[in-house]
């Protein structure tokens, strides 16, 4: 992270604080539940503004693979934990996690089934995406930029109150 943009910064420890909350572990020892309700789960989310929120989003992928004689499946589940930065004044036709997306952040790991621990192997992608609306007239490159910049900044005002209140909600 020592070479990350300093827009990111705030983004990706904001990011990185909310997988290790309680709420995210604790959706992914319910793993039972997880499977049984389906793959994609909120683990957390978090007000950065009026209308901005920081939401973190838990996926699993089962990735099941036969054993040689065909008769049984191993299912090796891997982890992808999104931060899914939403504005409610945003709509997409199409979209990756959430309808009203504007930032996302992705994580990988693993969870250890067998003991119901984890996350292991976790580590946070090295892209960010920037989703804008589908008008071309304001799909620029410093539209994007202004854009990263506004929400580091909710970030990081985030982050310093969540400092100084010792930990507050988080």
């Amino acid at each position: 992270m020592a070479d990350t943009s300093p827009d990111l910064k705030p983004i990706l420890e904001m990011f990185a604080l909310q997988l290790r909350h309680p709420n995210v572990s604790a959706t992914l020892k319910d793993w039972r539940s997880t499977l049984a309700k389906g793959m994609l789960h909120f683990g957390r989310k978090e007000n950065l503004e009026k209308g901005l929120d920081f939401n973190t989003l838990i996926y699993t992928d089962l990735n099941p693979t036969p054993s040689k004689t065909g008769r049984r499946l191993t299912l090796e589940p891997k982890l992808d934990l999104i931060g899914v930065v939403t504005d409610v004044s945003l709509a997409h036709r199409q979209f990756h996690y959430l309808k009203n997306e504007v930032v996302i952040v992705r994580a990988s790991g693993r969870w250890d089934y067998f003991r119901n621990e984890g996350p292991y192997d976790l580590k946070i992608a090295d892209n960010v995406t920037v989703r804008l609306s589908e008008d071309p007239a304001k799909s620029t490159r410093a539209a994007s930029e202004k854009v990263l910049r506004e929400v580091s900044r909710l970030c990081f005002s985030w982050l310093v109150v969540h400092k100084m209140t010792g930990g507050g909600t988080a």
